[in-house]
């Protein structure tokens, strides 16, 4: 059976000659395409050095696209960059409208290389920029309407970059353009959290791309979620990169219900009473404020910056909304720009970085010894049972443990139990009895998480959060 012959595109421009024409006549053209000064004209003009071709359904039964109506590989890649660099940081449109567009002209980037079958460095370029595209997207308008923005959508695009570009990774066996690679390897594996096929994906990388710093971290926020520990997957994401931190928070609402939940049962007394501004640090929120609200979510009772937690009152909500966060992302990202998070220049690790190397059992040394140690290994390598309250509360009792320094914290965690309390809640008991042991190994461990929650910053953030029509004078990206 032959092969189809190789079609190579020969328009030179963003948008075949043939389609600008059409697209005039039936006024079709977007404002970002028109030639400044006639956008309200009955009869705009179109700007062939700003016009981009827009994605079209093939019909059935189409002949073969002529060569004249496809861009090649350079062209493509320089429209890319048109995109990200000329209407990614447009400040006189809403993001969403932004979005929009891009998003319809690079579904037509995509489909003219399918076409093509283009491969190599143009390719590899193409979907690592369409990619943090569609991550940071889907983090800057998690807030807006379902009119706005479709998050489903979003992702369907995001996925399917994300399956092509890892394909194109393996594939790419002369290394052509994979200086990128471990920085995607990651951001593929937390915004697939939770998921085994990640994972599983993760630990068959090569060795070099598996030791990277960031595939490391990425890993460890994986082994954090399975094995239940929420306060040390939110201590992790502190350390992740801005692209890397938009792609986790999608999954942030998810976590803190369910540490809820576990805290409910382990804390559930008519006596105890648990400090806000803790619970904030722990799960990583921007304030007091949204911590009480999203405790309220879920039926339990916040007032007077304490929250008691009662294992009857709690209950999931139909649906969370989810909020922009100040200090696990916006803080982030510093004096970049759009483009700047597009190109690639936010995926460095923050200055807060994980020493791998001063970890008794490192992801790289499990993976070679035995792939299925990963999600069974405990803090000095020997074997422990995973379960979810365990891995959470062994954590959780350190952290209240660095409340020392704070003895109205300790006061009000009243760990004492009903004699005929159920079997469970006698281990969450046991458990949390650290709070009053002594001993300098303890108190060394408690130490680090204790420093690292009275590090953090409580934001002043209005009710509801930045709207994509009133974006806040707060956020890093309203800097011009």
């Amino acid at each position: 059976m032959s092969e189809e012959p190789e079609i190579r595109g020969t328009c030179q421009d963003m948008c075949p000659e043939q389609e600008r024409a059409a697209r005039h006549g039936e006024r079709r053209l977007h404002r970002f395409e028109m030639v400044e000064g006639t956008e309200q004209d009955r009869h705009p003009l179109v700007d062939p050095s700003r016009c981009v071709k827009e994605y079209s359904r093939p019909a059935a039964g189409k002949d073969i696209i002529p060569p004249a109506e496809l861009r090649p590989p350079q062209v493509l890649l320089c429209t890319v960059d048109y995109l990200v660099n000329r209407i990614l940081p447009r400040e006189d449109a809403y993001f969403s409208e932004v979005y929009n567009f891009i998003s319809d002209r690079l579904r037509a980037v995509r489909q003219d290389m399918v076409v093509q079958r283009v491969k190599g460095h143009a390719c590899i370029a193409i979907l690592e920029k369409a990619v943090r595209f569609h991550v940071y997207a889907a983090y800057r308008l998690c807030e807006s309407s379902i009119q706005q923005f479709d998050p489903h959508l979003n992702s369907q695009q995001l996925e399917n970059c994300l399956t092509w570009l890892l394909k194109e990774y393996q594939d790419d066996r002369q290394a052509v353009a994979t200086g990128n690679r471990a920085s995607m390897e990651a951001l593929y594996l937390l915004y697939c959290l939770g998921s085994h096929d990640a994972l599983q994906h993760g630990l068959t990388l090569s060795k070099s791309t598996r030791q990277s710093r960031v595939v490391q971290l990425a890993l460890q926020v994986h082994l954090a979620q399975l094995r239940g520990d929420f306060v040390q997957l939110f201590r992790l994401a502190r350390q992740l990169p801005y692209i890397h931190s938009c792609a986790v928070h999608r999954h942030l609402a998810s976590v803190r219900s369910w540490a809820l939940q576990v805290m409910s049962t382990a804390y559930s007394s008519k006596v105890c009473r648990f400090p806000l501004s803790h619970l904030q640090c722990l799960l990583g929120f921007d304030d007091e404020a949204e911590t009480a609200e999203f405790c309220r979510q879920h039926g339990l009772n916040a007032v007077d910056s304490y929250v008691a937690f009662r294992k009857a009152d709690f209950s999931f909500p139909e649906k969370i909304k989810p909020k922009l966060s100040q200090c696990l992302v916006d803080d982030k990202l510093h004096e970049c720009t759009l483009p700047d998070i597009v190109n690639g220049k936010t995926d460095k690790l923050c200055s807060h970085e994980t020493d791998f190397s001063s970890q008794p059992v490192t992801i790289d040394k499990q993976m070679d010894s035995d792939p299925n140690r990963l999600i069974n290994v405990g803090k000095d390598g020997e074997d422990v049972q995973v379960e979810p309250l365990t891995g959470a509360m062994g954590t959780l009792s350190l952290a209240i443990c660095s409340a020392e320094a704070n003895p109205a914290i300790c006061n009000n965690v009243n760990t004492s139990q009903e004699t005929r309390q159920s079997r469970q809640e006698q281990n969450v008991t046991h458990s949390t009895s650290l709070v009053t042991t002594e001993g300098p190994g303890l108190e060394s461990r408690s130490g680090r998480l204790s420093a690292a929650c009275e590090g953090e910053t409580s934001y002043d953030i209005p009710s509801g959060g930045a709207t994509d029509g009133q974006r806040g004078p707060e956020r890093p990206w309203s800097r011009p």
